[in-house]
């Protein structure tokens, strides 16, 4: 089994008083979506899974549309912000985040609705094992967010928490799955976002996934 996780497009900003912030995406991340469909439509998918957010989903829609395939949603896939007020994409928060960024820098976690590092990882984990082991289909995608697929690659790489994997907007990270491993095969693909593909050539051809050579 081959998983594709993508991270969502860019989204736009959203300050919440009263309600769990869930922006959709920007005219700039609607455009990755779609160009993130044009590159992986000529790949044989056969499962599609989201995080629970709006960035997520609509940055899948596209694909899942064109392949005429039903999106599961997967809270435990969701990033660790998952429950608060405020979302500011990543690249601003120093920037434009003011108190919001200040207790991300204090760990004050509680504070701004954000699961602790240990229990992000914990249900990371546990939703990726899950979908090792359930495999739903050969040929996964799962729009996911920067933070769910630093703690996956991490963890196949036994990576420290202080290494971070820069993932971009609509980026592909691939790893494959058999029966006692886990292998990374590819990390921030982003060529969908400045090249066309009209088919799938080389290991892929016919549509046939080829696992990790040793």
């Amino acid at each position: 089994m081959q998983i594709a996780f993508v991270r969502h497009g860019q989204p736009l900003r959203e300050w919440n008083t009263d309600a769990v912030a869930d922006p959709g995406l920007s005219e700039l991340g609607k455009w990755q979506a779609e160009r993130l469909a044009d590159w992986l439509e000529h790949e044989p998918f056969d499962h599609i899974i989201s995080s629970t957010k709006r960035r997520a989903i609509e940055t899948i829609e596209p694909l899942a549309t064109r392949l005429g395939l039903e999106i599961e949603l997967e809270e435990d896939f969701t990033e660790i912000d998952r429950n608060s007020k405020v979302y500011l994409p990543t690249e601003l928060l120093a920037t434009e985040g003011g108190e919001y960024y200040e207790a991300i820098r204090a760990q004050d976690y509680a504070a701004i609705g954000w699961d602790t590092p240990e229990e992000f990882h914990k249900r990371v984990m546990a939703a990726f094992e899950r979908l090792c082991e359930a495999q739903p289909g050969q040929h996964i995608a799962v729009a996911c967010h920067g933070g769910v697929v630093n703690r996956v690659v991490s963890e196949l790489v036994m990576a420290s928490e202080r290494i971070h994997l820069q993932v971009s907007y609509s980026g592909i990270c691939r790893v494959w799955v058999d029966e006692d491993r886990r292998v990374l095969m590819s990390m921030n693909e982003t060529g969908h976002c400045c090249a066309t593909r009209t088919g799938v050539t080389g290991f892929m051809r016919d549509g046939v996934v080829a696992g990790p050579q040793y």
